[in-house]
């Protein structure tokens, strides 16, 4: 297979994605949100004045074809002092991009140290930050603090916007889009890692113009603070209020309901519930000429559930 393939979202939900699809391709682009603004990356964020480096790190890892010491070196968190909790990847990212001046630079030569495949690609070279209008009427900034203020004030998020604006896309992320057989978008956070891409100035107007198969990939869970009750049609219908109305044709869902005592847990500590399609969801799809696509994407380590990103590359690279 040789199809170009590109998936846009955060670093935590597409990175599984990406460990799949590089046993399949070289020609993999992870287009990366860059609002993060907690942990170790809103701390060099504030202190250095550089852009987020944790969801860019958590695509590096998953295409990296380093050595497994160069691996757990990458992932590794200190413990104590004053680099308690921040992580060497990070660190590595902020020091490359101290050397080298820009961010981009500072990507390039990570990922030729740690020989990735494929390309890591922020969405934006610009400095912002997320904003959050809730039901209530208030607008949360921050993407760490934007579900956790939704969820105590009980509000539901309506729309995501950025500070000091909305920036231009970087042109790599553009000629990605534009120049992909298939294009994904998700899985993700919805609000806070998935729709903070599709409002960056130019991101949307590539997705039209790009030929690619245009594909969805439905969260295993909905998400506290976030998507709370949303079903299928909810998350969709979310992106194309931030996009446009039928900017999938396919939809990738989840169907395996087994782990009944995992999903049980989940619900008692996060209130969350699996993401199936019901009834309604297929009469939507149908209406919006998606394709759906369901299967069992559930792979459970240490009793946390995420995609089986193996089952997924096998789906997706079918097509």
């Amino acid at each position: 297979m040789d199809k170009r393939i590109s998936i846009i979202g955060g670093g935590t939900g597409i990175s599984t994605i990406l460990k799949g699809l590089k046993s399949y391709t070289t020609n993999i682009n992870a287009i990366v949100t860059m609002s993060d603004d907690g942990g170790g990356s809103g701390l060099l964020r504030k202190d250095l004045k550089m852009l987020p480096p944790g969801d860019v790190r958590n695509c590096l890892l998953a295409l990296s074809n380093a050595t497994p010491s160069l691996e757990v070196l990458l992932k590794y968190r200190f413990k104590g002092g004053s680099l308690d909790g921040q992580n060497v990847g990070n660190i590595i990212i902020a020091a490359l991009n101290d050397i080298y001046g820009s961010f981009d630079k500072a990507l390039n030569e990570m990922s030729k140290a740690f020989n990735i495949t494929g390309r890591v690609i922020p969405v934006t070279l610009e400095d912002t930050h997320l904003v959050g209008e809730l039901s209530t009427g208030d607008k949360i900034v921050g993407e760490s603090i934007i579900p956790k203020m939704a969820y105590k004030l009980g509000g539901k998020i309506l729309k995501i916007s950025m500070l000091p604006r909305i920036p231009k896309a970087n042109k790599e992320a553009i000629n990605a889009i534009e120049n992909s057989d298939i294009l994904i978008i998700g899985p993700g956070s919805l609000y806070t890692s998935v729709i903070p891409n599709l409002i960056i100035k130019g991101i949307i107007s590539a997705i039209k113009k790009s030929k690619a198969k245009k594909i969805y990939i439905a969260n295993i869970m909905t998400q506290r603070g976030e998507t709370l009750k949303y079903s299928l049609k909810d998350h969709i219908e979310a992106i194309e209020e931030h996009s446009y109305k039928g900017i999938f044709d396919i939809a990738i869902v989840n169907n395996n309901k087994k782990p009944k005592d995992i999903f049980n847990s989940y619900y008692s500590f996060e209130e969350t519930c699996p993401i199936y399609a019901n009834d309604e969801d297929k009469k939507f799809l149908k209406e919006r000429s998606i394709r759906l696509i369901e299967g069992d994407l559930i792979y459970i380590e240490n009793k946390l559930i995420r995609h089986n990103f193996e089952n997924l590359a096998d789906i997706i690279c079918r097509l």
